[in-house]
C-alpha cells in the first residue's frame, strides 16, 4: 500500500524539489529562450529536473518514490527561476556584447580595413611603377561599305 504523508511533510518535500528546480532554472536562464537554439536547453532542463527529483525521492524522501507534486513543484520553480532571472541576465549579456563589439571588434575591423586599403594602394603603386609605357586604346576596326560611322 502507498504510504500517505502528513501535509507538513508533503509541503517540505515539495519545497525541497522546488529548490532543486529553481537551481536548475537559474542555470537555464543563461541559455537562449527562442528559436532552434532553445530546444536542446529545454530538453536538457526537463531531463535534469526529472533526474534531480528522482534522486531526491530515492535518497531523501519519506515517500520513497517520485510523486507528481514533487515534479510539479520542481518544474514550476525551474520555469519561474528561468523567467525571472533570464530577463536581467540576457540584458546583461546584450550589454556586455555591445561593449565588446564597441571596444574590441570594431577597432580590429577598422585596422583590417585600413591594412587592406594600404595593401591595395601599395599593389596599385607597384603595378603603375612597373608599367612605364603608356597603353593607348586600340583602334576599332573600320567597317567598309557600310553607313555606320564611329
Amino acid at each position: 500500500m502507498v504510504q500517505v504523508l502528513l501535509p507538513a511533510r508533503l509541503l517540505q518535500e515539495a519545497a525541497a524539489c522546488a529548490v532543486l528546480g529553481a537551481a536548475l532554472g537559474a542555470a537555464r536562464a543563461f541559455l537562449p529562450v527562442r528559436g532552434r537554439a532553445a530546444f536542446a536547453p529545454d530538453v536538457l532542463l526537463s531531463g535534469a529536473v526529472l533526474l534531480a527529483c528522482q534522486s531526491y525521492a530515492a535518497g531523501y524522501s519519506a515517500a520513497g518514490g517520485l510523486r507528481w507534486y514533487m515534479a510539479a513543484a520542481a518544474f514550476a520553480a525551474a520555469l519561474c527561476a528561468a523567467g525571472v532571472l533570464g530577463v536581467p541576465l540576457r540584458a546583461l549579456g546584450r550589454g556586455i556584447g555591445a561593449v565588446l563589439r564597441r571596444f574590441a571588434v570594431q577597432p580590429v575591423r577598422r585596422r583590417r580595413a585600413a591594412a587592406k586599403t594600404a595593401r591595395k594602394l601599395r599593389r596599385n603603386a607597384e603595378r603603375t611603377a612597373k608599367k612605364s609605357k603608356k597603353n593607348l586604346p586600340n583602334q576599332r576596326a573600320l567597317l567598309y561599305n557600310s553607313n555606320v560611322s564611329k
